[in-house]
């Protein structure tokens, strides 16, 4: 399973360009819908593009790594 690490990267980045990174804010910066936003940052099996993923790790700059990991099936 794919996790995403959305929700650490808000805590290790609470601001940008001056304002408060919340989920509404990071969806309209990463030009996707706040609802599959939230579906990502909260891991309800959302499957997103390859392009939504650079998006948020040019918001973040960071690595692909940074932004979510592979968890094995129990």
């Amino acid at each position: 399973m794919i996790k995403y690490k959305i929700r650490a990267l808000i805590q290790q980045h609470p601001l940008h360009n001056g304002r408060k990174v919340t989920l509404t804010y990071l969806a309209e910066n990463v030009g996707v819908q706040s609802s599959a936003m939230s579906k990502i940052a909260n891991n309800k099996g959302y499957n997103t593009s390859v392009s939504t993923i650079e998006a948020l790790c040019k918001f973040f700059n960071c690595n692909v790594e940074d932004v979510m990991e592979y968890v094995p099936d129990e």
